[in-house]
């Protein structure tokens, strides 16, 4: 279908109010349901009060026995109101709380190092917030984790003694009024006049879950997993548009590509599982690959135009890719970092761009392995990060490091970070138009 066709197609289902087919979940999800994900990996040893083998009645949360330096995310989209940096043997030693909509709190306490997010700091649900420690009155390391609604405990109503709960997965409980008042602006970082600029596209999301693409129309497609759909920003007419798809989608993380087709095609992980999303003239459309995963997807267009993507599962690199009939994953061996983009520079297999231990890493894969190799760049904690094929030789990353956007590009034979003296939070995504341009990068603030 011709690109104008295919706005026309969508403006179409728009105005009727029609609702595209799909293989599967073509009922809406449920707004308010599973709107927080657990906050780390590991077994449940303690609820609210304790266990019935050790109660202790004043126990005010949940505790999750994990490895040492694993992991610890944000439960939902929030703001960070307290930080305490305390690394003694009282209390909760380095511990964040939280504040989300409708009178929701979280606690995450006993974290290894100082929290990787500052006071005030307005954070994505699933953003790297600390790691698991053993830090202030802690026998092990653990996650003290606290869920409140207007400072009532409700976590017990989630979790059982001797669970264990998988970091990235829903939390099998009620929210309710938490997605509804939530709402994120979409915003495009470009340079005009030879200086970086942001500006609002004036369209509004309920979540931080998006991806862009290169649909060849001079700005990027924005899809983005909003209130339980699928919808889709873009160009029209010379403004900015929003549109829901009418596919029902829940997605904890996305990304698309441009397979040279009228639509995108996206890869997400909704509940536990990898999805295939695609649009034709019938509407939009999913179907599962049948690779069960959390971890974030960073999909890549290949030279054969084929699809392959790297996923981040439990902090291990793995490549997921297509032939006979059939999708494949395996396991790359190298450990990956949350923050992460796959970015296709030739070649047999994706490249990687990630942070591991506050250094910004590439892996590849040789003739005979994958390799890691740190280029030396020191990335702030719990930074996000976005990479692109600008033509070189060698990606360029866009970082948003402490709600500022750096890019960071080999110059001279080495790897350099420039700060663009644009702000930046939670997380984002850029594309390349081609023509020499400077990308252009998209955030949902």
């Amino acid at each position: 279908m011709h690109f104008a066709v295919r706005r026309r197609f969508m403006e179409t289902l728009a105005v009727l109010g029609l609702i595209a087919t799909t293989f599967i979940g073509a009922s809406p999800a449920r707004a308010d349901y599973a709107a927080m994900i657990q906050p780390a990996s590991g077994k449940v040893t303690y609820l609210v009060g304790g266990c019935p083998s050790d109660p202790r009645p004043t126990h005010a949360g949940i505790d999750i026995a994990g490895p040492s330096g694993a992991p610890i995310v944000a439960a939902y989209d929030g703001v960070v109101t307290t930080r305490v940096v305390n690394f003694g043997t009282s209390g909760y030693g380095n511990y964040v709380i939280i504040t989300h909509a409708s009178g929701y709190t979280t606690l995450y306490a006993h974290m290894q190092q100082a929290p990787a997010v500052a006071l005030n700091q307005t954070v994505a649900k699933g953003q790297t917030i600390g790691l698991i420690g053993n830090t202030g009155n802690s026998f092990g390391a653990h996650l003290h984790f606290e869920l409140k609604r207007s400072g009532a405990n409700i976590a017990n109503q989630g979790y059982s003694c001797g669970q264990t709960v998988t970091r990235g997965y829903s939390i099998p409980m009620d929210f309710p009024g938490l997605q509804s008042n939530t709402t994120r602006t979409i915003h495009e970082t470009a340079v005009h006049g030879g200086a970086w600029q942001k500006m609002s596209t004036g369209q509004q999301i309920s979540s931080n879950v998006f991806t862009t693409v290169n649909m060849g129309t001079g700005w990027g497609d924005i899809l983005s997993s909003s209130g339980g759909y699928l919808w889709h920003t873009f160009v029209n007419g010379g403004r900015w548009v929003t549109l829901n798809s009418g596919l029902a989608l829940n997605a904890t993380s996305m990304s698309a590509v441009n397979v040279g087709q009228a639509s995108p095609q996206i890869l997400a992980v909704e509940d536990g599982r990898l999805m295939h999303v695609w649009g034709d003239s019938n509407g939009w459309h999913k179907g599962w690959t049948g690779i069960s995963t959390t971890g974030k997807v960073s999909a890549v267009l290949m030279a054969d135009n084929s699809i392959q993507a790297m996923i981040n599962q439990g902090g291990t690199l793995y490549q997921v890719w297509t032939g006979g009939g059939a999708w494949h994953i395996g396991s790359t061996g190298q450990p990956v970092g949350d923050a992460f983009e796959a970015v296709y520079m030739g070649g047999s297999a994706p490249q990687v761009m990630t942070v591991l231990n506050g250094q910004l890493h590439q892996i590849w894969a040789s003739s005979t392995e994958w390799v890691t190799m740190s280029t030396g760049i020191a990335i702030a904690p719990g930074a996000t990060l976005s990479a692109l094929n600008m033509g070189g030789g060698w990606p360029q990353v866009f970082t948003a490091e402490a709600g500022n956007l750096y890019q960071t590009a080999v110059m001279n034979g080495g790897w350099t970070r420039m700060a663009t003296g644009i702000p930046a939070s939670g997380p984002i995504d850029a594309v390349y138009l081609g023509g020499g341009q400077q990308p252009r990068v998209y955030t949902a603030d």
